[in-house]
């Protein structure tokens, strides 16, 4: 086995089975989206805090200390026109109790030092943090920042001796009053019910696949398998028009075509057989005359000129219908698996007809049987045939027209007519007919009309269905008209040379 057999091996059992897939694309319609949730809404929250934090925090705060604009107010005054007040350790204790009631703290910086802190945190180690609000603009204006721990309003004043100042006010985060809207509970909702609904979503989806995809495979492989055991009467059908449709639609095409072709491989082997045993019987009967003539010969039974003349020309007569016999079973042979030649030339087909009918009439006046031919073909154009086998198909009609002559005055006529793009020859007999219910077979293999068979009307069947082989390949029809106890005509056409030429390109 050569490397690329193994790789191609290899790569079909590394191959995923359509279930396999099915549930690897469920599971990877869960994790993408829900991956692509989680980062999105993370990304959201953040920016979401990063971009609102300070306006919600300070938000808050406005509208906490509305509540107390009298304290702002009075802070304010105290800043603007008693600024030294904030020197005095009583108004500083004032302060401090008032501030503390609002769970707040305060910083005050006299000429850079911190001179009073009621903020838990040393001042020592705010001051980097600090520092930031001295590259803004502060005087005679509030600035608020955050810390990690404290929400901070700063605000520049000056001293009555022309020094400067500075003054913090610290807001714990953590206070109740000041904690921002719990937008993230939100959040977190609108997240969970979209994760729901991817869920349901793709549960709902992988269901109708299934039911839409997986069933029908499995009904599909349960008639593969019917079949395969030979049962070709296990119909399946689909009632939506869509992929899976035309899948059974075609299913069911190939099942009803591989019983057709089961029950015409039937019928070709009890045809074969029944072709045996008639040509067996056909073969056994001369074959035994003409051992009987020669064993006569041989035995010296013959034993003058007249008998022995008798008896050469029997042995010849049964060697001529053993060689038909062996003829016709071997153009059919040849027909039917298209390995015949045909050799098609521009034949005038009234000329072709009139000399047939000469060479027929020699024999059937010696059967007493007369041939009539009629020709109402009026233009001078030619048909495409091949001589030889269309001898063939006339000799075979009149074969069986012959086989049906059961009145005193046996006829056989040939009729040619004219149509537009094609010849018709009507070869019509005065016999017994062909009953109704057998006469769409005549042109079957192997099939006969007549039931019990013997030398004088037998025959191996194939004649009539050689005729049909050799007229279709012609691109001719040929079909049969009869009326029981009246006669039998049969039809077959032959295409002109204009017409044959257009058909075949």
């Amino acid at each position: 086995m050569n490397k690329e057999n193994i790789f191609l091996m290899s790569g079909r059992g590394k191959m995923m089975s359509l279930r396999s897939k099915i549930w690897a694309s469920y599971i990877i319609m869960i994790i993408v989206p829900l991956l692509l949730a989680v980062l999105s809404a993370r990304l959201i929250l953040i920016n979401y805090e990063q971009d609102h934090q300070l306006q919600i925090i300070e938000t808050a705060q406005e509208e906490k200390l509305k509540e107390h604009m009298d304290f702002l107010n009075e802070l304010e005054n105290t800043l603007v026109n008693q600024p030294d007040n904030l020197k005095n350790s009583f108004y500083l204790t004032y302060l401090n109790d008032k501030i503390s009631s609002f769970d707040m703290g305060v910083l005050i910086q006299y000429n850079g030092e911190f001179k009073y802190n009621s903020v838990s945190v040393n001042a020592e180690k705010l001051k980097p943090y600090l520092s930031k609000f001295l590259q803004q603009d502060i005087t005679g204006r509030w600035v608020s920042a955050t810390t990690k721990d404290y929400i901070v309003k700063c605000r520049a004043f000056t001293y009555s001796d022309e020094t400067p100042g500075l003054i913090y006010l610290f807001m714990n985060r953590t206070a109740p009053w000041d904690t921002p809207p719990d937008h993230t509970g939100y959040v977190k909702w609108v997240f969970l019910i979209f994760i729901i609904c991817i869920f349901l979503t793709n549960s709902f989806l992988t269901y109708r696949l299934s039911k839409s995809l997986i069933e029908p495979l499995d009904s599909v492989k349960k008639a593969a398998k019917e079949i395969q055991n030979g049962n070709l009467d296990y119909p399946i059908s689909y009632p939506v028009k869509n992929e899976i449709g035309d899948l059974y639609q075609a299913f069911e095409e190939m099942r009803l075509k591989l019983k057709q072709s089961q029950a015409l491989n039937a019928q070709y082997e009890n045809s074969r057989k029944e072709l045996v045993s008639n040509i067996s019987h056909d073969l056994k009967t001369p074959i035994t005359a003409i051992k009987g003539y020669v064993q006569g010969i041989i035995d010296g039974v013959a034993n003058n000129p007249a008998k022995m003349d008798k008896y050469l020309r029997t042995i010849l007569t049964n060697a001529v219908e053993m060689e038909r016999l062996t003829n016709d079973l071997f153009l059919f042979s040849k027909l039917d698996i298209k390995q015949l030649p045909f050799s098609f030339e521009c034949v005038d087909i009234k000329k072709y007809l009139e000399d047939a009918g000469e060479e027929l009439n020699f024999t059937l006046n010696v059967e007493n049987i007369s041939l009539n031919y009629e020709s109402y073909y009026e233009s001078n154009d030619l048909i495409m045939a091949d001589r030889q086998r269309l001898v063939r198909v006339i000799h075979n009609i009149m074969e069986n027209a012959k086989r049906h002559l059961n009145k005193r005055e046996k006829e056989i006529k040939i009729v040619l007519r004219e149509e537009k793009e094609e010849a018709l020859i009507e070869i019509s007999d005065n016999g017994c007919g062909i009953p109704a219910d057998k006469l769409p077979f005549i042109f079957d293999r192997f099939f006969r009309v007549d039931c019990a068979r013997n030398r004088t009307t037998g025959g191996s069947g194939i004649g009539l269905s050689i005729a049909r082989e050799i007229i279709e390949a012609h691109q001719g029809r040929i079909w049969a008209e009869s009326t029981e106890g009246w006669g039998t005509s049969i039809f077959f056409t032959l295409k002109k040379v204009d017409y044959f030429v257009a058909y075949q390109n």
